[in-house]
């Protein structure tokens, strides 16, 4: 029962002042969740390989060198971001509701993936390597990086230029996501990414508190009604619960056109266990058991290419702000 008394102590921490700066001490010195283990960085690191074979994939016009890329959710370390700059992007804007990074684990993660990007040694899409040198402050990560940190920043409402971005990624970020805001947040990328553009997202599904306590099953938290769960969701650890046809129906009313999907399924002693569980009502009435059971997503959309040449050069004269942006929002 680890996890409950996670979860009990993020719901405290959550109603207290610096709420976020709490969490961060107490996933770093109490539950030992940051930096994150090496199983979660691998799955990050797949995911932005994973992403950028989806723009190779679905966008073969645009460079991945010169393409502007976008992400919303950064996180703590910066992973993911700085696992594209190995792959060969240039340009990155992140924005993040709070400001969350921490040089520390900034600086975890610049040798981690370094490394890892080394043990593959000439094998994969990989670039160029990491300079390693500490980072000292987030400006830094502009000019070595080609990274520019936005938060705090309401990816609902980014204030970017309307067409500004050439891929726009969120990586494990939209399962912590309330529906409504998922909805504004993609309207709100539908408006940023450019003619010829791609969006693509990773959204793990499974209860996240089964990777603090491996007794736990992936699909634990659809045990329990809503009131329930909401005494377990904390706001600082937030889980929607959504399935896959919940974030598909979302793209869709988005007016993103989705033109590639990947569910992973249920592994099979998952899905055993599944089989026996007392699922909550409201997901046993409205979901298959393989929806239910599904542990990640992957969802590309792509934007039409711009059919003239004129539309093109409407969509470069705005680029989100590198040089000048502000990080106050």
């Amino acid at each position: 029962m680890r996890w409950i008394f996670k979860a009990a102590l993020q719901r405290t921490l959550s109603a207290a002042p610096r709420a976020e700066s709490l969490n961060y001490v107490l996933q770093r010195h109490v539950t030992h969740g940051l930096p994150v283990s090496d199983g979660i960085l691998d799955i990050h690191l797949r995911a932005a390989q994973g992403h950028v074979a989806s723009v190779r994939r679905f966008a073969p016009h645009l460079s991945i060198e010169t393409a502007r890329f976008y992400e919303f959710g950064a996180g703590w370390d910066l992973a993911v971001p700085l696992a594209y700059h190995c792959l060969g992007v240039t340009d990155q804007t992140l924005v993040d509701i709070r400001s969350l990074v921490r040089l520390d684990l900034i600086n975890d993660a610049i040798v981690r993936v370094d490394r890892w990007v080394a043990e593959c040694g000439d094998q994969g899409p990989w670039r160029r390597r990491l300079d390693t040198r500490p980072v000292g402050s987030i400006d830094e990560l502009r000019d070595r990086f080609g990274i520019v940190y936005l938060a705090p920043r309401d990816a609902r409402a980014t204030g970017l230029p309307h067409r500004s971005v050439d891929v726009i990624t969120s990586t494990v970020t939209l399962e912590h996501i309330p529906a409504p805001d998922i909805l504004a947040i993609l309207r709100e990328c539908r408006r940023l990414l450019a003619p010829g553009g791609v969006m693509s997202s990773e959204i793990d599904m499974k209860d996240h508190y089964a990777y603090f306590d491996p007794s736990l099953s992936p699909s634990n938290f659809l045990k329990f009604p809503d009131w329930v769960w909401w005494l377990y969701n904390s706001p600082l650890h937030y889980q929607n619960r959504l399935r896959a046809p919940d974030y598909l129906r979302l793209f869709e009313q988005a007016g993103l056109t989705v033109v590639d999907t990947t569910v992973r399924p249920a592994a099979p002693q998952d899905r055993a266990g599944l089989e026996g569980m007392r699922i909550t009502p409201r997901f046993r009435r409205r979901y298959s058991l393989d929806e239910l059971g599904a542990r990640s997503l992957r969802v590309v959309c792509a934007m039409a290419s711009p059919t003239a040449p004129g539309e093109r050069a409407g969509r470069d004269s705005g680029r989100p702000p590198r040089a000048r942006g502000n990080p106050a929002g």
